[in-house]
């Protein structure tokens, strides 16, 4: 599976409180208009080849990006959903690459983060 494929798996086994929808590569157009759903999207970050050896690579260097989308009714505090992630990802053996601050998006007026996880993924065949 795609690094975003098991991202948007790890976060729906995750049952994060406050997260009502989580999608991968693209948002259908009633996530983007919605603004009473806490959304989540996951898209590629990276996938570089590593650990090179006898003239070709063993393993992709992967990263995602995540970004929440808050809904404006959010009755929790977002640092718990935020903490909640971080530690799911870090428990299926993920990094935490990066983490930005919380903004207000200007066409939504929803709370927004960004989040960027990382792994390295072994590949069991050759091509």
């Amino acid at each position: 599976m795609s690094a975003v494929d098991d991202a948007v798996e790890l976060l729906s086994q995750a049952g994060i409180a406050g997260v009502d929808a989580i999608y991968g590569n693209n948002l259908p157009q009633e996530a983007i208009d919605s603004t009473d759903k806490t959304v989540v999207l996951v898209t590629d970050s990276a996938n570089d080849p590593s650990s090179f050896g006898n003239n070709d690579f063993w393993a992709l260097n992967q990263e995602v990006e995540i970004q929440i989308w808050y809904s404006q009714e959010l009755d929790s505090d977002p640092e718990d959903i935020e903490v909640s992630m971080m530690k799911a990802f870090t428990h299926q053996h993920w990094r935490v690459a990066a983490v930005r601050q919380r903004a207000l998006d200007p066409e939504t007026a929803q709370l927004c983060n960004t989040f960027y996880f990382s792994r390295t993924k072994i590949l069991k065949e050759t091509f």
